[in-house]
């Protein structure tokens, strides 16, 4: 049950947990109960600011992963985050396909090469913008099983709208290598950055004023889910 004071105590409370920050840094799947060692770490918990940055792709990280994951299309997979995602806003997965001549080791990310495989968003309440992934630990999907056989790079990237107008990234990316693929083509690749525009309306949502008949569209490309 929601307060009517709710939207007032948050406002207060956003210079305390303005720090209350968090990374995504396992990776685990139906065949892996967890990994970090394809994970490209980021440096340190503090959100990325910026929607036009370079490092919108995979983040600010340590360096580049030791190891790449085997995963059957079709398959689950997921990000486990260091604590629990504070920060109320939308998430979302991407597939990067590395082009030729590259390797899940070695891509930067670059060129129109990403495409949309899972969101979660957020609904009307007459209080406070409700969204799913809130107070979780994990986000997982699946491989679309008609995503083509090759190396990848698995994006996540949640955003935290705690702040009007100021939106937080959280993003990390994992190495893997689809196996048992089908056929299919992704429709809407896209490059990051350039996949969300600054003034997109899902990022400056003020989710503590509702206005009722709304409804909350995740920035960035359909999902794909041949």
């Amino acid at each position: 049950m929601h307060s009517k004071f709710l939207p007032s105590l948050v406002l207060l409370l956003i210079p305390h947990l303005v720090n209350a920050h968090y990374i995504f840094d396992k990776f685990f799947a139906e065949n892996i109960q967890e990994l970090k060692t394809n994970i490209r770490q980021p440096k340190v918990v503090d959100p990325l600011l910026d929607v036009t940055a370079d490092d919108m792709r995979c983040n600010v990280n340590k360096g580049l992963a030791s190891q790449t994951a085997t995963i059957p299309a079709g398959s689950m997979v997921g990000f486990e985050l260091d604590t629990v995602i504070f920060h109320p806003g939308p998430a979302a997965f991407y597939l990067g396909k590395i082009p030729e001549g590259e390797t899940a080791a070695t891509w930067d990310g670059s060129g129109p090469q990403w495409f949309k495989i899972a969101e979660w968003g957020g609904k009307y309440d007459p209080e406070m913008w409700d969204f799913e992934p809130l107070n979780v630990r994990k986000l997982n999907t699946t491989i679309p099983s008609s995503t083509p056989s090759g190396e990848y790079l698995l994006r996540v990237e949640q955003i935290g709208l705690l702040i009007p107008l100021e939106p937080q990234f959280y993003i990390s990316c994992a190495q893997i290598k689809v196996v048992n693929g089908g056929d299919g083509v992704p429709a809407s690749m896209v490059a990051i950055p350039g996949h969300i525009q600054p003034d997109d309306p899902g990022l400056l949502l003020d989710i503590y004023h509702p206005i009722a008949g709304t409804t909350y569209t995740v920035p960035g490309p359909t999902v794909w889910r041949e």
